[in-house]
């Protein structure tokens, strides 16, 4: 999730370590906080794997700083993980956000059809929040939890707001695609 989160903003524009931070911070931070051990250590990697580039570039107050700029091998792959993502980033909303949040930089509006069509998917499938003591699923009927009602409500209005969004936007994608 974390190169993934990388490399799109770097698809974006050329940002230097802190604002990248900042940026995937605020995409996923809420959910799963960006430390720096877990940061610099994915960008050296993507460094290593060529996927982009260090420059310095004059501060504009204090010293001189590192901009990182994704190069067209990074571009590349990023347009793999995006095109054919890992099944964890279809059934994941946190692993789904971000790729959703950089679904833009995959050009072709047939191959962005196509991922938002394994999510529509996985979204029709029932999803069983909570089973009874013998391990068979709980209707909202058998629930009386005041919590768990509303989870189970949460659950189905995003997942429904999520549906009528997700066959219309395929919808317009495929007809800009020709299909």
């Amino acid at each position: 999730m974390l190169k993934l989160a990388i490399l799109g903003f770097l698809s974006d524009y050329p940002l230097h370590g802190y604002d990248l931070k900042t940026r995937v911070a605020a995409l996923a931070g809420h959910v799963r906080p960006v430390a720096d051990g877990t940061l610099y250590p994915t960008i050296k990697r993507l460094d290593e794997a060529n996927y982009l580039t260090r420059r310095t570039a004059p501060g504009s107050v204090a010293a001189p700083r590192h901009m990182l700029e994704i190069t067209q091998e990074g571009t590349n792959q990023l347009r793999r993980w995006l095109r054919d993502p890992k099944p964890v980033f279809i059934t994941d909303d946190n692993r789904w956000y971000v790729l959703l949040a950089f679904l833009r930089h995959l050009d072709n509006p047939r191959e962005q059809a196509l991922v938002l069509q394994k999510r529509l998917a996985f979204l029709s499938t029932p999803a069983v929040l909570f089973m009874d003591e013998h391990g068979r699923a709980q209707d909202a009927e058998d629930i009386t939890d005041p919590f768990r009602l509303g989870l189970l409500s949460i659950h189905r209005s995003s997942n429904h707001a999520e549906h009528r969004w997700l066959e219309k936007t395929i919808e317009e994608l495929n007809n800009r695609a020709g299909y």
